[in-house]
């Protein structure tokens, strides 16, 4: 390293200070640009010392552990060779919450770290023709969920959840976005979560959810905030809402034009007044509606104040105020009434979400299929007299559920919840209604898998196949497998009945091409498959048959052995109702046992998560388990056929640790067994969740990954390198975000990395390594992929497309010592100027007298250059 500790320590401090003066100022300067104090390559010089304005900088990491800053948007070193393409398509990759539409802006919250090509938070923002985060790098929006949001006349966001930092600042359940900085709200609302906001004319904030402290204040479950400080409604133990004196739930709020506040939730007093499951606050006072509403859960989830003052009501009830209402209702002021008449009022199940647009419609979301007797999925309209549906026959609403409704001034619907259609078209979670039609809210094309990918396997002819708990792979339906083959997704199937009816865990593919998958599912393309199927090209089908095909239990790993035969493992005791213990082999027409296969593990159930085949037809068999045949096998064993035996002899046999592991194993060509998983010793030998296996001894890989460490998939390339995925932010001491590469003696990362676990690799042809997992970008968080990503080592790096430009040559790039610039014939002689990745003046050379310059680049800092000759550039990379 060039710096040492108490610069690191330094570092940190800097810039926690940097976050919590964005915090408190806003967006004016603090001090000198972070510019000044850096080295080329994005490294602190030595001796910097003071304090910057990093703000426009995000925070990496070199490959020796040294922090790196760069300009914000700018992808990390490495992070081309990561195949573009594998951002969602439209919406996000998890469920919305809330959604706020404030003049052409429209605000998200949720449950999602991706929303179309951009990485976000729990937190969003769609202009009308792009998504873009609140936050840059890792610093954006939430750490956890956001299930609420306002926006202020001034453009501040407020967001309300469960999550105790947001933008890396300090804030408990509840946060603002001031446009460039997040800022907390003094202590926040804490013991609990915040389910509701809603702000005064006056700019006051209201936060309801279920807590018992907001700031310093005991407040049960609602509170108020007015810039500075927060308070309770009401005084003593029974300010707030509370049911049969316990803390009672605040699910929806809403202030009226005269200031009362409105509350809706699960409780049964407010105050000292009985109000079930509604209540108003005057500023000094709590007051019931009528009786509240009742039956059913006898729960409101969302509110809204109508155009003349009425509050509509929307939950889980029967009754309002003793009048039949299914759902929904509206009190105006003195009486409750139903949306509807007769038993066909209201909606067939709850409302989650109300919306009123300028007109005086009244926009219900939710999950039920019926609206007043029309068929409705999810979202319906009612016009004061009528309900309708938004859409036509099978295509109206979402085929899910819907929990926030937003309408635009223009009066485009925007709804927010869990589903996968709007209308018949895909829209991940978002959509929008206009007028007639429902549209998506994306980029458009993109490539990501809507869901983990746990498995991937390439067929001969380079198609990849991939398994996982996805519903969506690009814009096609895809059910838990897919194939890619190099620029689209298809399913394996057609209709509703393509994959598997859950998840897939493994993938193995014939030399013929059929594709054999195993998971947990009982239905492969509608025909019964007891954990276990085959895809041939065309249809599916079941290994075994009748009601004993398969397995009895979950598949995690598959393998195929040169004659055809595939090997099984998993959680079974039975295949094809032979018993088998974790391990089976199918033959092509029948099931058989392994031994008596795996066992003996006292904490926890056996099971088998990895298995390689050797060329000699010998198993390697991994996993969960401390027997293998009766044999004593600490976590890894060897079927030769016709028994078992361990790797490695006596209790320092195969791998140990607290809590050991084997999740993944691959094979070199001559014999040598790689193997992953979570342990700290491999036959004695210390080894940090990876080790080799010489068929006589154990050793390390080096330093092996550590820091969280987990090997959960390992792939062999033909140049017999070993790739490594898992969940780990170091190989052999170097930073590495959970995938890494073993070149037989050292260590590398592949660019940034990827930002979550990394559950499957797969190596194909000219190094190209295939990677799933539960990651959506690069480790930087720079370049959405979403659960599956393509890494080419051959895919040159932007230095390297700058050295091909035909204008002018420059070589060696990278280089050392020394580089040559070649000017083509026509070009003007010029003094040439090198300048840093900031533009700042490094050195100057005097202009060529021939086509070429040997330019002297001894003493630089390695790092990134750019050379500037009258109007011609070339970057140049110093080693």
């Amino acid at each position: 390293m060039k710096h040492c500790l108490p610069l690191w320590l330094l570092l940190v401090l800097l810039m926690r200070w940097l976050s919590a003066a964005r915090a408190t100022a806003g967006p004016t300067a603090t001090g000198r640009s972070l510019a000044e104090a850096l080295n080329p390559d994005g490294t602190l010089q030595a001796g910097a010392a003071g304090s910057f304005d990093a703000r426009a900088f995000r925070m990496g990491t070199a490959p020796d552990g040294q922090p790196v800053f760069r300009p914000a948007g700018a992808k990390g070193t490495g992070d081309e060779r990561w195949a573009d393409g594998f951002n969602l398509p439209n919406g996000t990759d998890g469920t919305v919450y809330a959604v706020v539409a404030a003049g052409t802006d429209t605000y998200i919250g949720g449950s999602f770290r991706v929303a179309g090509n951009v990485v976000a938070s729990s937190v969003a923002k769609w202009n009308g023709t792009a998504w873009s985060s609140l936050g840059t790098g890792v610093d954006n929006g939430v750490d956890g969920t956001v299930d609420a949001l306002v926006v202020a006349n001034g453009g501040e966001v407020y967001v309300g959840g469960n999550f105790r930092q947001a933008g890396r600042v300090p804030a408990y359940n509840v946060a603002k976005w001031n446009g460039t900085a997040w800022s907390s709200l003094g202590a926040g609302a804490y013991y609990g979560s915040v389910f509701a906001l809603a702000l005064a004319n006056n700019g006051d904030l209201y936060a309801g959810g279920y807590f018992t402290h907001a700031g310093t204040v005991a407040a049960n479950s609602i509170a108020k905030w007015d810039g500075t400080v927060w308070s309770a409604l009401g005084t003593g133990a029974g300010n707030g809402v509370s049911s049969n004196g316990y803390g009672g739930t605040v699910n929806t709020l809403a202030v009226a034009a005269n200031g009362d506040v409105y509350v809706g939730g699960e409780f049964k007093q407010a105050g000292s007044a009985a109000a079930n499951g509604v209540a108003k606050w005057n500023g000094t006072t709590w007051s019931s509606l009528g009786n509240g509403v009742s039956g059913s859960a006898g729960i409101i989830r969302a509110m809204v104040v109508a155009g003349n003052g009425d509050i509509v009501v929307g939950g889980a009830f029967t009754q309002a105020g003793g009048t039949t209402a299914n759902s929904i209702a509206r009190w105006n002021g003195t009486a409750w009434s139903s949306l509807g008449a007769g038993n066909s009022n209201g909606v067939n199940g709850q409302v989650r979400a109300l919306a009123v647009a300028g007109n005086g419609e009244v926009y219900a979301g939710g999950n039920f299929t019926q609206a007043g007797g029309t068929t409705a999925s999810g979202i319906a309209r009612w016009n004061g007299t009528a309900w309708s549906s938004l859409g036509a026959g099978n295509s109206n609403g979402v085929d899910g559920f819907v929990n926030a409704v937003a309408v635009a001034g223009n009066g485009d619907v925007y709804v927010g919840g869990d589903f996968i259609q709007a209308g018949g078209a895909l829209a991940n979670g978002m959509a929008k209604w206009r007028g007639a039609v429902w549209s998506s809210l994306g980029p458009g094309a993109g490539n990501g898998c809507i869901g983990r990918v746990l498995a991937v396997a390439l067929a001969g002819n380079g198609d990849a196949y991939v398994g996982g708990t996805f519903t969506q792979a690009g814009s096609t339906a895809a059910y838990g497998v897919a194939k890619w083959n190099g620029t689209g997704w298809s399913s394996l199937g057609t209709g509703a009945g393509n994959g598997v009816n859950g998840s897939v865990n493994a993938l193995a593919v014939a030399s013929n091409g059929d594709v054999y998958v195993g998971g947990n599912f009982t239905q492969a393309g509608g025909t019964a498959a007891n954990y276990i199927a085959k895809w041939n090209g065309t249809a599916w089908s079941s290994l075994g048959t009748g009601a004993g095909n398969g397995l009895t239990s979950s598949v995690n790993t598959l393998a195929l052995a040169s004659g055809g035969a595939v090997y099984v493992g998993g959680y079974f005791t039975q295949a094809g109702g032979v018993a088998a213990n974790g391990v089976a082999k199918w033959s092509g027409t029948a099931w058989s046992s392994l031994g008596t296969g795996i066992g003996g593990n006292t904490g926890g159930s056996s099971n088998v998560a990895a298995l390689a085949v050797a060329s000699n037809g010998d198993v390697y068999v991994g996993g969960n388990f401390t027997q293998a045949g009766g044999t004593a096998a600490n976590y890894i064993a060897k079927w030769n056929g016709t028994a078992w035996s361990s790797l490695g002899t006596g209790t320092d046999n195969g791998v140990s640790g607290n809590f050991s592991s084997v999740n993944a194993l691959a094979l070199t060509s001559s014999g040598e067994v790689y193997v992953g998983g979570y342990f700290s010793q491999a036959g004695g030998v210390a080894a940090a969740n990876v080790a080799k296996w010489n068929g006589t001894a154990w050793s390390s890989l080096g330093a092996g990954v550590v820091n969280f460490g987990r090997v959960d998939a390992l792939a062999m390339a033909s140049n017999g390198e070993v790739y490594v995925g898992g969940n780990f932010t170091q190989a052999g001491g170097s930073a590495a975000n959970n995938v890494a590469k073993w070149d037989g003696t050292a260590w590398s990362s592949l660019g940034t990395g990827l930002n979550l676990t990394v559950s499957a690799l797969a190596a194909g042809p000219a190094g190209k390594l295939y990677a799933g997992g539960n990651f959506v970008a690069t480790g930087d968080g720079s370049k959405v992929m979403v659960g599956f990503a393509i890494y080419d080592p051959a895919a040159p790096l932007a230095t390297a497309a700058a050295k091909a430009a035909p204008a002018a040559q420059l070589f060696p790039n990278p280089a050392h010592g020394t580089a040559t610039l070649r000017l083509p014939a026509t070009a003007v002689r010029q003094p040439i100027a090198l300048t840093d990745a900031l533009g700042r003046l490094v050195r100057q050379y005097p202009a060529p007298a021939g086509s070429e310059a040997v330019l002297d680049l001894r003493g630089l800092p390695a790092g990134t250059y750019l050379l500037r000759c009258g109007e011609l550039s070339q970057r140049l990379v110093v080693e």
